[in-house]
């Protein structure tokens, strides 16, 4: 006896389960990010101590402080790096004064998106 097959092709079975790491769609102005990670230069301590240009800014301490803390992206630059206005932060402004960081999406996670851009 020969089994007889379907000439339409079997659909595959989905499970229905949430994917891992969230929305593929990809980050646009306006949408509201958390910064999840840093990159890993800015991780060390003692990244600001190396020289008297990084002493006075203080990046890697804005980026440390940055993280695990809510913005909107602002723009894009040419090498597709999201702009974040950090100091629209109270507590960062207060502590950084007015600052904007460029920061590439892999370190950023979607929360939602926000109503309206101030300039």
């Amino acid at each position: 006896m020969s089994k007889t097959r379907s000439k339409v092709a079997a659909k595959p079975k989905t499970t229905g389960a949430a994917r891992k790491g969230g929305s593929s769609r990809k980050l646009e102005i306006g949408d509201r990010v958390r910064v999840v990670d840093i990159p890993s230069g800015f991780k060390d301590q003692n990244y600001d101590l190396k020289d008297d240009e990084h002493w006075k800014l203080r990046t890697a301490e804005l980026f440390r402080f940055c993280l695990d803390r809510e913005f909107a992206i602002q723009a894009f630059d040419k090498y597709g790096h999201a702009e974040l206005s950090v100091d629209k932060d109270r507590t960062v402004r207060r502590k950084f004064g007015l600052n904007t960081i460029w920061i590439e999406p892999k370190f950023l996670a979607r929360v939602g998106r926000t109503k309206k851009l101030s300039p």
